[in-house]
């Protein structure tokens, strides 16, 4: 027998380990990681790349392209798909990197007194005194709770840059992660999220709301707010897998008939379902929630109230975005179809939203049923839901019909799930493929012989870099818009 364990790890690296049962040492595959994955991963491969290094270099690499020039490729109307792919790359990325510096700052707060080993019989008490952590840390304060945001106020990018340069010494990092550095140790150069903030600045972006809260190193639900002032867009920003908790719901191709479906009936005649672990995610109550509302109820509110009272955002033609990357993609994908569903419905949740709404993904899985893919497509028919997904050529998070032994990990049946949307096909070293769905079978991406090559085209940063390929900037693709990506791919014939 065949003993299969599958880990996603930071930043969506996915290892799948095949063993024989009770002869670990028979690895057909991969290691078997213990709960330091990255350690079991380096003993057997060698260190990993650091992907938030990986992400900064070819973040400046192909970013030289400055604000004046990029307002000047810009058209009236619609925005070039592009410059949004280039955007929202950056976004989904932010995410993984922003939750775990707040995680540090939390866990070591503002004013305890710690203790350190200065040797064999010497200690010393230091007390912890960051400058301004009410840059990052902003649902702290007197302001008035907003019962639809965890954030009590807008976090923006230069008060982040700020509260990194004035902060170096309480934090380090550790193989990309950040960590508390009990040595306080003074640092001049600056940090590779700082290097990232100059390049995300140019957008005039602020974080209208981040909710991490009741998350853990092992994962759960992680979700931004964005408002990004120079292209007038909001977007919804959802985290992918970091671990255990987060494995699980990727496992669970269980469908579930009922969170989308039950009174709002269908339109295929059949029986819609969604990926029951991205839909409970979505649907299960939000811890702390006055009202006792559904996560994906709370972020619609959210969403809602910045359409209708935000003086930036109200009656100025903002779009809705909706973006992540690999588990924090199949999350886009629900959520974008939901609101569309309810505006379909003339739902009162959704009243101030603009009457399309549009998801770009990066590295989805499946999220459900070919029943839900034609209530999918009834709603873009319709043209209030577009979804734009980016897969990599040999990802094979973004794959249907996993096979045996790799199967045996998941609950449920991925054969019957399929792809929606327009897919952008990424090549790691030509132009881009665009088509309509285009679902890949596992067995079309799964580098057998070199499995880690396989994760490695699942990593953030190689999205990054074929996003900015030249072949593909130069592509006809990147200078249109959504809706001529649609017409172009002969999705609404």
């Amino acid at each position: 027998m065949l003993d299969v364990a599958v880990r996603e790890l930071a930043l969506g690296r996915v290892v799948i380990v095949i063993s024989l049962v009770g002869r670990p040492g028979r690895r057909l595959l991969c290691v078997q990681l213990s709960d330091n994955a990255a350690s079991a991963l380096e003993n057997l491969f060698g260190r990993p790349p650091d992907a938030t290094s990986s992400y900064i270099s070819i973040l400046h690499q192909h970013t030289n392209t400055s604000r004046r020039e990029r307002e000047r490729s810009s058209t009236m109307g619609e925005t070039k798909f592009g410059e949004l792919i280039s955007d929202l790359v950056k976004v989904s990325t932010f995410v993984y990197g922003f939750r775990d510096l707040r995680a540090v700052v939390k866990k070591n707060k503002q004013g305890t007194i710690k203790k350190r080993s200065t040797g064999c019989c010497s200690s010393e008490e230091y007390k912890v005194e960051y400058v301004t952590p009410a840059h990052i840390i902003t649902q702290k304060g007197g302001q008035d709770d907003d019962k639809n945001q965890y954030l009590k106020y807008d976090i923006t990018l230069p008060a982040i840059k700020q509260f990194l340069e004035e902060n170096r010494k309480w934090l380090k990092l550790e193989d990309g992660a950040w960590k508390f550095d009990e040595s306080r140790t003074e640092k001049k150069d600056p940090f590779p999220l700082e290097n990232e903030l100059d390049v995300l600045m140019e957008e005039n972006l602020r974080i209208i709301d981040y909710d991490d809260e009741f998350t853990e190193g092992d994962g759960g639900l992680v979700y931004g707010v964005t408002v990004n002032l120079t292209h007038k867009w909001v977007t919804v920003v959802f985290r992918g897998s970091v671990g255990k908790t987060d494995f699980l719901t990727d496992r669970d191709f269980n469908l579930d008939y009922d969170s989308f479906f039950k009174t709002e009936g269908n339109i295929s005649g059949g029986k819609p379902g969604t990926h029951a672990g991205f839909t409970k995610y979505l649907v299960d109550e939000k811890m702390g929630d006055q009202d006792g509302r559904k996560c994906l109820d709370r972020i619609l509110a959210c969403v809602n109230n910045e359409f209708e009272t935000n003086k930036d955002v109200a009656g100025r033609d903002f779009n809705l975005y909706v973006t992540g990357h690999s588990l924090g993609g199949g999350l886009a994908n629900l959520f974008a179809f939901r609101v569309a569903q309810l505006k379909a419905m003339n739902h009162e949740s959704v009243k101030f939203l603009p009457n399309k709404v549009t998801a770009l993904t990066f590295a989805a899985p499946v999220a459900g049923n070919h029943d839900y893919n034609k209530e999918f497509q009834s709603l873009e028919k319709k043209g209030i839901l577009r979804h734009i997904r980016v897969a990599n050529e040999g990802d094979v998070v973004p794959t249907n019909e996993i096979p045996l032994p790799f199967s045996l990990a998941l609950a449920g049946n991925s054969h019957e799930y399929t792809q929606n949307g327009v897919n952008l096909h990424l090549f790691p070293d030509k132009e881009l493929a665009v088509d309509y769905r285009n679902t890949k079978p596992f067995n079309s991406q799964f580098f057998y012989l070199n499995p880690m090559k396989s994760a490695e085209t699942h990593f953030v940063a190689e999205y990054i870099r074929r996003v900015e390929l030249p072949a593909n900037k130069n592509s006809s693709c990147y200078q249109k818009t959504v809706e001529e990506i649609y017409a172009h791919a002969g999705s609404l014939c």
